[in-house]
């Protein structure tokens, strides 16, 4: 059983630590950068900060969502894409490509 012990802790000490704002952040609801939409469609573009080589590093990821109403007439949001919204993904992704070149300058 000691040896399960050993072999979890150093993977935990492998790990790389949070940022210091990571960590109270964490206690907030985290928000996207920006959010696009074209028509029922949207992506949010979302922030992540880790220290690389003791250098605070940002990364950006994106989610991608479509808004629809449900029967009962409320809106509803999906991460599936039917052959009319993949013209509108396509779109969100050169758009999101161009605010993160522009947040990393």
């Amino acid at each position: 059983m000691d040896n399960k012990k050993k072999a979890s802790v150093r993977k935990t000490e492998e790990m790389p630590a949070p940022m210091p704002e990571e960590t109270a952040a964490d206690a907030a609801p985290r928000q996207p950068v920006k959010t696009l939409r074209v028509d029922d469609c949207s992506a949010s573009i979302w922030p992540r900060t880790y220290s690389v080589k003791g250098v605070p590093t940002t990364f950006y990821s994106i989610s991608f969502e479509r808004s629809y109403k449900g029967r009962n007439g409320e809106w509803r949001y999906t991460k599936s894409f039917d052959l009319g919204s993949l013209g509108k993904v396509i779109t969100l992704c050169q758009q999101a490509s161009e605010v993160i070149q522009s947040l990393q300058k």
